[in-house]
């Protein structure tokens, strides 16, 4: 009985170590998103739009990884924004386009009211 009631708590204890151990590793990605993003918008700020493309290319790929669709939206917005800023208009709005798609799956109207008048000064 004594082994029983150990081999429980043992088990018990493991599990709640793999249940912290996801929490963390979740949250970290959450920060590294965030701070992939804010990176971003500051190099777009400051004009340097190659710069501010590869961390909102990083901050997609992130987003595909945690299935984080809101800001999956946000990162194809911006990239379509970077592409408008470059000349690369067909580029543009590919990613707009994309953008557009995943804000109305969220049903985000404002998200969508944004592409939408970006998608509209291009053409």
């Amino acid at each position: 009985m004594d082994i029983i009631t150990l081999l429980g708590a043992m088990c018990l204890a493991y599990g709640g170590m793999l249940i912290l151990y996801y929490r963390l590793r979740t949250t970290e990605k959450r920060k590294k998103l965030s701070q992939l993003m804010l990176n971003g918008i500051k190099s777009m700020r400051r004009g340097n739009l190659d710069k501010a493309l590869i961390y909102f290319d990083k901050a997609y790929e992130y987003t595909i990884e945690t299935n984080n669709m809101e800001e999956m939206a946000d990162a194809l917005y911006n990239i379509g924004i970077i592409y408008k800023e470059k000349g690369e208009m067909d580029s543009a709005v590919e990613y707009l386009n994309s953008a557009q798609s995943v804000y109305d799956e969220l049903q985000d109207k404002d998200g969508s009211k944004k592409v939408t008048a970006v998608t509209q000064s291009i053409r």
